[in-house]
């Protein structure tokens, strides 16, 4: 009996050490880690761009809007140096009010930000303005240089809004209003009529601008494309029926010819344009001596309009060069007053009677006159 009593009660204290035992094992093998989240759908995919600071995360932006897009997904940097809550905030304002391009089409700029334990994932959203031309349809200059060439080409083509973007301008939106028609007034032939214009300006850092160039003309789009090609009838007509005049002199005196007998001059009228003149056979002052340019132009004669006043009221007329020199023209008084009072005269002939801003034309005075065409 005693023996078996004590078998009990070693086997009670061999249990008591097992799980003794036991429990040290527990505690020797419990290994704690950082908890390290699995790869996020689409966060290593072309769709999620992959933002490491805060310039790259301007740059992001204004990608987006150049390329018109209104919807990505960033993935900042687990290494991305500053607060991005903060950060996102203040890239999202100062795209919308220090760039020249979002000024002017972005509406509104919305995120949605998630924190995903050890980096952020973003989704912007652009809501873009439904007044202006698609992003891939605004011009994109470095310069200046090359401008005026693309506004020539829209007045051709009848455009209604031009919008470009020059990284490095000093143009104000009065300036490219003159601009415009001084580039119609060198070249009147691309419109029947000047178009109106006006401007809108947006500024962005430094000079970057961006001008939203809208242009009035008055016809529909078929009006006008009826209209220069009768001016573009007319002006080839009279140029094959002058251009076997070997001297330019001759030339110009051929074109002011033309023009006076087949213009009638109406000082008060209302129709005063280029078309009016070379089609309809009547013009005020600036349409004979726009379409003069045209029909000099068709002849190989340097001609330009010139804007001022005779006997005080504003007037047009023209300046030729001819062998080097300037000489003052008058289309809309050569019928009633003859080639010898209105062709080849020099500044002294006609100050007093005309005024104009000399230092924007050149000064006329050359050895030539009618009654001495060389």
């Amino acid at each position: 009996m005693m023996r078996r009593f004590t078998a009990l009660l070693l086997a009670a204290a061999l249990g008591l050490c097992l799980c003794g035992c036991g429990s040290v094992f527990d505690r020797e093998y419990v290994v704690e880690s950082a908890y390290i989240p699995a790869a996020q759908p689409g966060a290593g995919d072309s769709a999620s761009i992959s933002v490491d600071s805060f310039s790259k995360l301007k740059q992001t932006l204004l990608d987006m809007v150049s390329a018109g897009e209104s919807e990505r997904r960033l993935t900042f940097d687990t290494a991305y140096a500053g607060d991005v809550p903060a950060d996102m905030a203040s890239a999202c304002w100062e795209v919308r009010t220090q760039d020249a391009l979002c000024a002017y089409c972005v509406e509104n700029i919305a995120y949605e930000l998630s924190q995903i334990v050890t980096y952020y994932e973003a989704t912007v959203t652009v809501s873009y303005s439904g007044m202006v031309p698609a992003a891939r349809d605004i011009l994109h200059l470095q310069y200046a240089t090359g401008l005026e060439d693309v506004i020539k080409k829209a007045v051709e083509q009848g455009q209604n809004r031009l919008a470009v973007l020059i990284s490095r301008s000093s143009y104000s939106a009065e300036d490219m209003e003159l601009l415009v028609s001084r580039i119609y007034r060198e070249e009147p032939r691309m419109a029947p009529r000047e178009p109106g214009v006006s401007v809108n300006l947006f500024s962005g850092t430094g000079t970057q601008r961006l001008y939203e160039i809208n242009l009035r003309y008055g016809l529909t789009a078929q009006e006008l494309e009826n209209r220069k090609a009768e001016m573009t009838q007319v002006l080839e007509s009279f140029a094959a029926q002058a251009g076997e005049e070997t001297d330019r002199t001759a030339r110009a005196l051929a074109a002011l010819e033309y023009l006076a007998g087949s213009c009638l001059y109406e000082e008060d009228g209302q129709a005063d344009s280029i078309y009016s003149a070379l089609v309809q056979g009547r013009a005020g002052s600036e349409g004979m001596a726009l379409a003069y340019v045209e029909l000099c132009a068709s002849l190989d004669v340097p001609c330009q309009i010139v804007y001022g006043q005779r006997n005080w009221q504003d007037y047009c007329w023209n300046i030729v060069q001819l062998d080097g020199d300037y000489y003052h023209v008058d289309p809309a008084l050569c019928a009633a007053y003859g080639p010898e009072w209105t062709f080849l005269l020099g500044d002294e002939d006609v100050w007093g009677v005309y005024r104009w801003d000399t230092a924007s034309y050149p000064a006329c005075g050359g050895p030539l006159s009618y009654g001495n065409p060389g």
